[in-house]
């Protein structure tokens, strides 16, 4: 005798079941939040670049430089001092403009060593050297440690229209 046709669809929907209730339970993999936000930030931006028709609500931001005449008192070099690079005191991010009203580029890393590239024309902002995507973008000054002796002759930079 033949089994019916439900009944072999029921046998294998037991058999599935009973596989599935056995198999062991993958865990998720733990993903560090930097390295997540930091690749979002890197799609998001491949997207809106590789878009032909993308539009943005935030205005894009080009940095400008503005040289602005200082004077400052010469600096002796110590012997044998070697300066510690700037660096990214807390995981912060670098914006294309003095703050949250801009676009942001990333987010950067504690510890992460940055070149400096120019003052804020906004008082409490620089203008540092992205290091993962290397475009200009703006820091608060309160998150930069080791500036170099000569950051007050470092040029001036205003956001782009």
């Amino acid at each position: 005798m033949n089994p019916h046709p439900m009944q072999l669809s029921l046998m294998g929907l037991a058999l599935i079941s009973i596989v599935t209730a056995c198999a062991p339970k993958a865990t998720p993999p733990t993903v560090d939040p930097n390295t997540m936000s930091t690749a979002i930030a890197r799609a998001a931006q491949t997207i809106l670049t590789e878009t032909a028709a993308a539009s943005s609500p935030t205005p894009t931001v080009t940095v400008t430089p503005t040289l602005t005449p200082t004077e400052a008192a010469p600096v002796s070099p110590t012997a044998n001092a070697t300066p510690k690079p700037p660096t990214i005191g807390n995981f912060t991010g670098c914006w294309y403009g003095p703050g949250q009203t801009y676009t942001l580029e990333s987010n950067i890393s504690k510890g992460a060593r940055v070149q400096v590239l120019g003052i804020g024309s906004v008082p409490g902002w620089y203008v540092i050297r992205n290091p993962y995507f290397h475009k200009p973008c703006w820091v608060p000054a309160s998150q930069l440690e080791n500036l170099p002796a000569n950051a007050t002759t470092l040029p001036v930079m205003t956001p782009g229209p």
